[in-house]
């Protein structure tokens, strides 16, 4: 049975639109799924209290450490997500925490590697995207360390239970008390976890309890991920992203489309110098410079990543200012120095 004309148009469009799907999965997924494992080895393995004794107080030097952290914990774009969640329930101080979120999916060794390899013939557009997000990411911790951060009076200081910050919508797998007592809610948090110091366990229930926290985790965040695949695919296939280049004629529109460009391609920290490389003589720095830092925190996967773990006022502010920052300082590139 020979096809129909409109079999002959529908096929090839469904066959392409699940290559796409599939390559945005692969693409997104490992990172999350890596960065799950750091925060679940966070929870399980790491002893807080001497963690967060070796971490600084101060809000300056913390925004700094923690722009610069992803050296540490490479864990990349969508894998930052919930270790910042981890390290905000782990009590780590608000500036490191989002400084690490904001600059850690550029200020990590694979994707300084793969710019260097990539934009090495453009060694300033290569800086600025380095020191931007590290930049960024320090104003945006000191930026939130003016946040008062309290805690939920609901719950029992003597109960064994941390006291989570209240940036957070979510909560995650929590160890269970060696005396049965039942998990308590707070909000909209839902688990809270009880700290490690105080329930020696046997290294095998450690990683028993590796185990169970990482497929809550993948499950929770996971299923958000793969939404936001979905999504984006559904907008690749339709919106002719060609158009979209074609309207870059002055300095300000090269920026908007840069930004709109920067969710509908959604190829994060990573794969963006791909992507931006064969653009260079086109466009001016700075708007190339949007669409690299952009891509590593405002794409429509990893905004839907983070209105689940932060509360929703949080996200709005923390995507509205890291985007006006970013904006204003590829903006100001744009006319005074391209």
């Amino acid at each position: 049975m020979t096809p129909t004309p409109l079999e002959n148009i529908i096929m090839p469009q469904l066959s392409y639109a699940y290559t796409l799907f599939l390559s945005n999965v692969i693409a997104s997924l490992p990172f999350l799924l890596f960065g799950i494992m750091v925060s679940s080895g966070l929870l399980v393995f790491v002893n807080e209290h001497d963690f967060l004794a070796k971490l600084p107080r101060n809000r300056i030097l913390g925004a700094i450490v923690g722009s610069s952290l992803g050296m540490v914990l490479p864990v990349g774009q969508y894998g930052n997500i919930p270790v910042t969640r981890r390290l905000l329930l782990q009590g780590v101080s608000i500036p490191l925490s989002i400084s690490f979120l904001i600059a850690s999916p550029v200020i990590n060794p694979f994707v300084i590697w793969i710019s260097w390899q990539v934009l090495g013939t453009h060694p300033r557009l290569l800086f600025l995207r380095i020191f931007s997000a590290w930049l960024i990411g320090i104003i945006m911790g000191l930026i939130f360390s003016t946040y008062g951060d309290k805690t939920y009076e609901s719950i029992p200081r003597n109960s064994g239970l941390e006291m989570r910050s209240t940036l957070l919508s979510s909560g995650n797998y929590l160890l269970p008390s060696q005396t049965s007592q039942p998990l308590h809610r707070a909000g909209n948090l839902i688990y809270e976890y009880t700290a490690t110091t105080e329930i020696p366990l046997t290294w095998p229930k450690r990683c028993l309890l590796f185990g169970e926290s990482l497929i809550q985790e993948f499950l929770e965040l996971g299923s958000i991920l793969i939404l936001g695949c979905a999504i984006v695919t559904a907008i690749q296939v339709f919106l002719p992203q060609g158009q979209l280049l074609d309207w870059a004629q002055t300095p300000v529109n090269q920026m908007l489309v840069m930004v709109l460009f920067s969710m509908v391609a959604s190829v994060g920290s990573l794969w963006a110098p791909y992507v931006i490389n064969p653009l260079m003589s086109t466009f001016l720095y700075g708007s190339n410079l949007t669409f690299l830092l952009l891509s590593s925190l405002i794409d429509i996967k990893n905004i839907g990543l983070l209105f689940i773990i932060l509360r929703p006022k949080i996200a709005v502010y923390l995507l509205i200012f890291t985007a006006q920052l970013m904006g204003l300082l590829c903006l100001a590139l744009n006319f005074y120095f391209s």
